[in-house]
């Protein structure tokens, strides 16, 4: 079963955001993962005995496409595989736009997941990955 991420839930128009912070980077990339599945159907409700490596490319120096691709990604593999992921290791994550992750979680299963946020996408509205002083500072607003 994944943690659940600290996180904030924005609310907006339609639509379903949240801001998240993180001491690094890795940790900010992970937990926008964990942040948007949890919306979908709460982590302690999926194992992780599924498990797949993921690479993603974005473009060289912007964080925020970065974000984008990484979401959509994962999304892909909700919609494309029925997966429910619960848990994100970034092995590599190059500010040049490049993320390497191994992800885990489990072949949905209608009988125990019920999906509570039906996500299309991730969005560039609102769209922030920023470094402050006390670390990082992740807002997406999500498409449903």
């Amino acid at each position: 079963m994944g943690e659940r991420p600290h996180y904030t839930e924005i609310d907006h128009t339609a639509d379903v955001g949240v801001e998240l912070r993180a001491h690094d980077l890795v940790s900010a990339f992970e937990r926008a993962g964990a942040c948007m599945f949890d919306l979908i159907c709460p982590l302690d409700e999926i194992g992780s005995g599924w498990s797949r490596r993921v690479t993603v490319e974005g473009r060289s120096g912007d964080l925020e496409h970065l974000m984008i691709r990484w979401l959509s990604e994962l999304l892909y593999l909700f919609t494309s595989e029925q997966v429910l992921l619960s848990r994100f290791e970034i092995e590599e994550l190059d500010v040049g736009g490049r993320i390497v992750a191994v992800v885990h979680g489990e072949k949905m299963d209608a009988a125990r997941h019920a999906v509570r946020v039906e996500i299309k996408a991730a969005t560039y509205h609102s769209l922030r990955v920023d470094e402050t002083p006390e670390g990082w500072v992740v807002r997406v607003i999500f498409d449903t």
